[in-house]
């Protein structure tokens, strides 16, 4: 009679979180009811929290308590209940990745309160304002020696949720909200040049070699050609009509010299 009385709560208690969200989460994990472990790490506090959030009778209050202590708001210290079933999907993952049930999965970002989104998401393209981390629906995850890539591979597969690949800080976003998928704005500028087009790719680098010098002949061969002028007439050859121009000159010149110089003027 506790054991059905427990479930009821708890179902009770995930279908209330489950109505508060905007759209209707996607499909969920099946539960065969066996216990299940998982180890959670925080890589910039350091915390790590290795409990059996799953018995034969159900999820176990007191370890739900410290992932959510692990999860809270690390500005505010503020903390709510993370959906079970988030745990469930992070556990999942770690193990379509093949990583040991011992092995601690990474959470470098889980709960954050309405003060801290409005905060990230000032600077931050990737903060939505309706963001699954204010409800303990999301975490943003990686796990030892499992590609970035894998993970979001496992997510896709899984069809539990949101997921999202952000290649440049290695972590992958879970949720369990709508299956859906994105990609990151902004990040890193070597991770833009690697998903641009091959036409935009080929464009950045002409303006690049344009702004940087580049020895002469390569400058050349870029100039447009010099315009076309007339070939210039050789010095020599006299233009049409200077024979005659000439012999005048010298005529009028030789009557010059034939002419008497005028007498000295006397002196009075």
């Amino acid at each position: 009679m506790r054991h059905l009385l427990r479930l009821s709560l708890l179902g009770l208690l995930a279908g209330g979180t489950l109505a508060g969200c905007a759209s209707t989460p996607g499909p969920q994990a099946s539960f065969d009811g066996g216990p299940r472990s998982i180890v959670l790490h925080h890589p910039a506090s350091g915390e790590t929290v290795s409990v059996t959030y799953r018995r034969a009778d159900g999820y176990d209050p007191q370890a739900l308590d410290r992932i959510a202590t692990l999860f809270r708001d690390r500005r505010t210290g503020e903390t709510v209940p993370v959906d079970p079933t988030l745990v469930e999907l992070l556990a999942d993952l770690r193990d379509r990745c093949g990583a040991g049930p011992d092995t601690p999965v990474h959470i470098t970002s889980g709960y954050r309160s309405p003060l801290t989104n409005v905060t990230l998401a000032r600077s931050n393209p990737n903060v939505a304002e309706n963001s699954y981390h204010l409800r303990g629906q999301a975490a943003d995850i990686s796990i030892p020696g499992v590609p970035p890539r894998r993970l979001a591979d496992e997510a896709a597969a899984l069809q539990r949720g949101g997921y999202a690949l952000y290649p440049h800080t290695g972590h992958v976003h879970v949720d369990t909200g709508p299956v859906r998928t994105w990609s990151p704005k902004g990040g890193d500028p070597r991770i833009l040049e690697a998903r641009a087009t091959p036409a935009k790719a080929a464009s950045g680098k002409a303006v690049a070699a344009k702004a940087s010098p580049a020895p002469r002949t390569q400058v050349a061969a870029a100039e447009p050609a010099p315009p076309k002028r007339p070939p210039a007439k050789a010095a020599s050859t006299p233009a049409k009509g200077n024979d005659a121009d000439l012999a005048r000159v010298r005529m009028v010149l030789a009557s010059l010299k034939e002419q008497p110089e005028p007498a000295a003027k006397k002196k009075p």
